[in-house]
C-alpha cells in the first residue's frame, strides 16, 4: 500500500457550466490497523481524507503505464463532498462524473449528487491529451493530479501518474497524386515519425473519403506495388490486403523510431482505357485530402489525415 498525505487548504475558482454527475453508491470498508482506513480491492484508489488524501495500489508514483489507466476515488470523510481532478497533459473521464471541455473531471457539482461518505467514483480513466501525445518528445509523461475538494485545493503537488507516450506521432503527413503514362502514383511524405516505443508493423491506407474518384480505387488495378523508404533507406514491405478504397502494407521488419522521415509510394498501373483519363486532381496544398493513414503495432494504432502536398 502506497500512502501519501497532503493538506487541502487553498481556494480555487468554481466550475460554471458543468453538468451534474449521477449519485454514487457506497463501497465496502475494512480496518487496516489502529486509526488506519483501507479500501477493499486490488485496484488503485485515491482516498480523500479529512487531512488530504491517501493513495492505495501501485498506480501512483510507480512505474510508467501505457494509457488508458484507471483508478477509483473514495470519500473517506464523514461528510458528502464535491471533487474535481485535473492535469494539463491528461484527460480524465468516468461514467458517473462530468468531464469538462478543458479536461477536468467533476463529480458532486450540485447539491444532491455529492460523493457520500464511503462513496466510490469507480473507474476514472486517464489518457494523454491529443496535444501531449503529439508534442511530447520524451517516452513518458509524469504529472501530478490537482485535487480539489469542496472548492479547496492542495497547496502541494497531488498524486503523480507516469504514462507512456505510446502511440504514433507524425509532425506532417502529406499526399500527392500524379500520373506517369499508365501509372498513378500515390506519394505520402511523413516528417518526424515517432513510434513512441511501439514497434510499427503495418500501414493501413484508407481512401474512402478521398476527394478524387477513379485514381483512388485499388481493386481494378492491373498491378499494384508499395514502397517504404525510411531516412533514405528502402525497407522491405508487401501488400497484405486491398479493397477498392483500402490497402494494408506490412513491413517485413517492424520499425521503431523517434524522429524519422518516411516516404511511402503506392504505384497503381491501369488499363489503356483507364490511363487515358486526365491527371488525378490534387487539392489546394495544406488542405485535407480525405485520405487517412493508420499505423499499427503491438496492439496499438494511430491515424493521421493526409494533407495535399500539391507537388
Amino acid at each position: 500500500m502506497n500512502r501519501t498525505r497532503r493538506t487541502i487548504v487553498a481556494t480555487v475558482g468554481g466550475s460554471a457550466g458543468v453538468l451534474a454527475a449521477g449519485t454514487l453508491g457506497a463501497s465496502r470498508w475494512a480496518s487496516d490497523g489502529p486509526d488506519e482506513t483501507a479500501v477493499d480491492g486490488d485496484g488503485a484508489v485515491l482516498e480523500l481524507t479529512d487531512d488530504g488524501f491517501e493513495t492505495h495500489g501501485n498506480l501512483f508514483e510507480g512505474d510508467a503505464r501505457r494509457p488508458p489507466v484507471t483508478f477509483d476515488v473514495v470519500n473517506g470523510r464523514s461528510e458528502p463532498i464535491s471533487v474535481t481532478l485535473e492535469a494539463d497533459s491528461f484527460r480524465l473521464h468516468a461514467t458517473d462524473a462530468t468531464t469538462t471541455d478543458d479536461g477536468r473531471l467533476v463529480v458532486g457539482d450540485g447539491s444532491s449528487d455529492r460523493l457520500q461518505p464511503g462513496g466510490r467514483l469507480a473507474n476514472v480513466v486517464v489518457e494523454l491529451t491529443a496535444d501531449a501525445a503529439r508534442r511530447g518528445r520524451a517516452r513518458t509523461i509524469t504529472e501530478s493530479l490537482a485535487v480539489t475538494v469542496d472548492g479547496k485545493a492542495t497547496t502541494e503537488s497531488g498524486p503523480k501518474l507516469t504514462l507512456e507516450r505510446s502511440g504514433f506521432v507524425v509532425e506532417d503527413a502529406t499526399l500527392a497524386l500524379r500520373r506517369v503514362d499508365d501509372i498513378v502514383e500515390h506519394r505520402w511524405t511523413l516528417s518526424r515519425l515517432d513510434t513512441g516505443g511501439v514497434a510499427l508493423a503495418t500501414l493501413r491506407f484508407d481512401y474512402t473519403d478521398l476527394e478524387s474518384s477513379s485514381p483512388r480505387r485499388f481493386d481494378d488495378a492491373e498491378s499494384l506495388s508499395a514502397t517504404v523508404v525510411v531516412d533514405g533507406t528502402e525497407r522491405e514491405a508487401e501488400i497484405e490486403r486491398r479493397t477498392a478504397d483500402r490497402i494494408d502494407v506490412a513491413l517485413a521488419k517492424s520499425l521503431e523510431t523517434d524522429d524519422a522521415s518516411v516516404e511511402l509510394l503506392l504505384a497503381k498501373s491501369e488499363s489503356e482505357s483507364a490511363s487515358s483519363a486526365t491527371q488525378p486532381p490534387n487539392g489546394e496544398p495544406g488542405t485535407r485530402s480525405g485520405a487517412t493513414l493508420e499505423f499499427v503495432g503491438d496492439g496499438y494504432s494511430g491515424r493521421v489525415k493526409g494533407l495535399w502536398n500539391g507537388s
